[in-house]
């Protein structure tokens, strides 16, 4: 038993050693020769999907000088920041720009990496991008609402396609209904599949005027009012 509680002990300081590492540089194989700078910076800007699927990200950085030899850009899911991978399109440049053409979706960091005639390396902070299945505004929500009973009902909204959302809110004769924990609500975005939220509500006798609205990268859009009316 003693032998397995040291074993187990072991293995959770090798892990937490690890993720300590790469939370400094995410994408590091090797950390010891690389220095992160923090006012080395990287900019990504998402510009959209194209007719196939591929998603497009701008990236941009600052000039280290002349004694640079080349520049490389990795990316890294913020899932996973431990793993990582040299960005296609964007290795061995002597240029400060790139684009980066990926199949892949989901939060992604992105690095450079300057590399310097004496052989030394740093690395830029992170910069954080969103990349969409969407490819526009979300679809128009079709919002439904329950029977009151009691005083409880349940209002929601509906998408049978069209673009996706990444937010929802519901406004209530004109103002925001809290949507724990905030006023705006998460959701899952997954293209132009179904998508479908709903908020339960107690109100005390009274008519009710609700309407959606839907938030994406690409702008918003808003369902038609419904009225509730509690006995």
């Amino acid at each position: 038993m003693r032998k397995m509680i040291t074993v187990l002990t072991t293995l959770v300081l090798l892990l937490f050693g690890a993720a300590s590492a790469f939370a400094v540089s995410p994408v590091t194989n090797t950390v010891s020769n690389i220095v992160n700078d923090p006012t080395f910076g990287i900019t990504a800007a998402y510009t959209g999907q194209d007719a196939d699927g591929k998603h497009r990200v701008q990236l941009s950085w600052n000039n280290r000088g002349s004694n640079v030899t080349s520049y490389t850009v990795y990316r890294y899911s913020t899932l996973y920041p431990w793993g990582g991978e040299v960005a296609a399109g964007c290795a061995n440049l002597t240029t400060t720009s790139c684009e980066h053409v990926s199949t892949a979706y989901g939060q992604y960091g992105y690095v450079v990496r300057a590399y310097y005639q004496d052989g030394s390396v740093v690395q830029s902070k992170p910069a954080i991008v969103n990349i969409h299945k969407y490819s526009g505004s979300p679809a128009t929500p079709v919002i439904y609402a329950t029977e009151p009973v009691n005083g409880s009902f349940t209002v929601g909204f509906n998408l049978t396609s069209g673009n996706n959302a990444d937010r929802w809110e519901l406004k209530e004769n004109g103002q925001g209904v809290l949507l724990s924990p905030n006023y705006t609500g998460s959701l899952i975005e997954n293209g132009q599949q179904p998508q479908h939220a709903s908020q339960s509500l107690n109100r005390p006798s009274g008519t009710y005027v609700y309407q959606v609205k839907l938030v994406n990268s690409y702008g918003t859009s808003l369902s038609s009012t419904i009225t509730v009316i509690v006995p």
